[in-house]
């Protein structure tokens, strides 16, 4: 995902278009790390969604159908879903069963409590249905596009999605889905998975169908209805890749998003296979530069200019298909494991196909963002656990500078030891979850090196090292003394390389990773050297 924010600054970097101790964790109490409440004491395992939208009003009809299981024993299920307000928006509950019968429930705020009647041991598998109707005052986009035509785009990140589902609204429980969206016959839908059916039911509407048998995170499940016109990009591997773009923009947007199916097959064969049914490219309302919706990504409705400007956004989005929607964040607090990889991966895949220059660029504007912003927001950290609102956790910090930490445990344990890595990290964690510290065990494994000094001041440490360097030789005790002194509060742990070239031009490297504020090492030598220089173009620092 490309936020707002992100979009600005990519604008303003000169990148065509938009894009351009560890904490202490508590999953038995079932509290997350957002105060996010998981001891639900049950586990979903399928969706299916029916809607019915209509051009005579924004109000729709709902009824969600979830199978779940039982993981501990109760006689209540809690679902979120944002109860209407004053008849204005919100959804109102009409009716729910559960095992085949009516059952009582109540709606709170944003909670739904359904009553089961009675207690139901682990293990138990069921299925729940509620039928409700309203207005959504947010997670499905009701409106005009920029050509004055109605449409609807779900736009559910980070947890909106329960603005007009029932469902447990965060990324740790994940589910396969199906869409049936009813609507008017000139609509199009597109979806998450494979389209299983479109039927004319009469009366002008529509019936449409989308299954996902792949385990998605509520975030990335979507549907866009709109009057799209469509193209088949191409195939790669047997996933077939489409254009769904504005019918007024059709040629210009069938050939920018054409691009996708290069980019698909760079990521298969850099990470690995391509996990979902298919990938649909869409422009779309959503808030943001572009949603990575599973299989169904979303791009801001003024991404297409018929000369491939928003590459990069394409390249970050189709990204997150490996990094944030297959194998995702366990909490949103550890959101850099989606946004970082997505980041970092856009400017590997200029280095892959643009050559060393680009690559360079990209992370030197990176880094000069990551600056900009901390000059306004010095205590921003990649991982900030005391962030409440949400939307917060999307900034430089999250994006570039975990890019740049990323780059760094690249250049640390050397390309092979990284990309096996990273590979064992997404296929032992593909369709599921994971935390910060699942990354740091694959990339250990992978190194045989500790990166436990990385992780923890690079994701926790607020803003970025400053760093003072300073040698000097010594005649009387025939030594080169050089001392790296950080000033910021907290010391990060930075891998370095010494290069001491002697007097009679022999050069020498020494690799060291520091983790002190003030640090020194001493180089015996008869004479003085030529010069001692040190590396650091894998950190994000500030050089005094």
């Amino acid at each position: 995902m490309i936020g707002v924010l992100e979009g600005l600054l990519f604008k303003n970097s000169g990148v065509k278009g938009w894009l351009s101790v560890v904490v202490l964790l508590f999953p038995i109490l079932g509290i997350a790390q957002d105060g996010y409440n998981r001891d639900r004491g049950f586990d979903v395992k399928h969706y299916v969604f029916e809607l019915e939208l209509s051009d005579r009003s924004d109000s729709l009809y709902g009824k969600t159908s979830i199978d779940l299981k039982l993981t501990d024993r109760t006689d209540e299920i809690q679902l979120d879903l944002v109860q209407s307000a004053k008849g204005k928006t919100g959804m109102t509950v009409s009716a729910v069963s559960a095992l085949n019968f009516g059952v009582s429930f109540k709606q709170k705020k944003d909670v739904l409590y359904i009553n089961l009647g009675e207690f139901y041991d682990t293990g138990k598998e069921m299925q729940v249905v509620v039928e409700y109707s309203g207005i959504p005052a947010d997670g499905l986009i009701i409106g005009e596009n920029k050509f004055g035509d109605r449409t609807f785009f779900g736009d559910n990140w980070p947890n909106r999605a329960h603005h007009w589902l029932p469902l447990v609204d965060h990324p740790y429980d994940k589910a396969t889905l199906e869409f049936k969206v009813t609507a008017p016959e000139y609509y199009s839908v597109v979806s998450n998975g494979a389209l299983k059916e479109i039927s004319h039911i009469g009366n002008g509407q529509k019936l449409t169908h989308w299954i996902s048998s792949k385990e998605l995170p509520t975030k990335v499940m979507v549907v866009g209805v709109a009057r799209f016109a469509m193209d088949i990009s191409g195939e790669v591997n047997g996933h077939e890749v489409s254009a769904w773009v504005y019918p007024q923009e059709r040629e210009k947007g069938f050939y920018d998003y054409a691009r996708a199916t290069d980019i698909l097959r760079w990521f298969e064969k850099k990470i690995a296979p391509y996990p979902y049914e298919k990938l649909a490219n869409v422009q779309s309302k959503t808030r943001y530069g572009g949603m990575e919706n599973a299989g169904c990504i979303f791009y801001h409705e003024n991404s297409i200019d018929g000369k491939r400007g928003e590459e990069p956004l394409l390249t970050h989005e189709i990204a997150h298909q490996w990094f944030g929607n297959s194998a995702s964040e366990a909490d949103w607090h550890h959101v850099w494991l989606s946004e970082g990889f997505a980041t970092y991966l856009t400017e590997v895949f200029k280095q892959d196909v643009y050559g060393e220059a680009a690559f360079d660029k990209g992370m030197n504007q990176a880094g000069e963002r990551v600056k900009r912003y901390l000059k306004v927001n010095p205590k921003s950290a990649i991982i900030d656990t005391n962030i409440r609102d949400l939307n917060r956790l999307l900034t430089p910090s999250t994006y570039q500078k975990a890019a740049w930490f990323l780059h760094t445990l690249r250049s640390y344990v050397g390309d092979r030891a990284f990309w096996t890595g990273v590979k064992e990290y997404y296929e032992t964690y593909q369709y599921s979850n994971a935390w910060s510290e699942d990354l740091r065990e694959m990339l250990e494994k992978a190194s045989g090196k500790d990166l436990k000094p990385l992780f923890d001041t690079w994701l926790y440490n607020p803003g970025i090292p400053t760093v003072a360097y300073t040698w000097e030789y010594d005649e009387a005790s025939k030594k080169a003394v050089v001392q790296i002194i950080q000033e910021q509060d907290k010391p990060f742990a930075l891998p370095v390389q010494i290069e001491v070239v002697s007097a009679g031009d022999e050069q020498m490297l020494h690799d060291y990773l520091v983790t002190d504020k003030e640090w020194k090492v001493e180089f015996p030598m008869d004479q003085a050297p030529k010069a001692i220089n040190w590396s650091s173009k894998s950190l994000l620092i500030n050089r005094k």
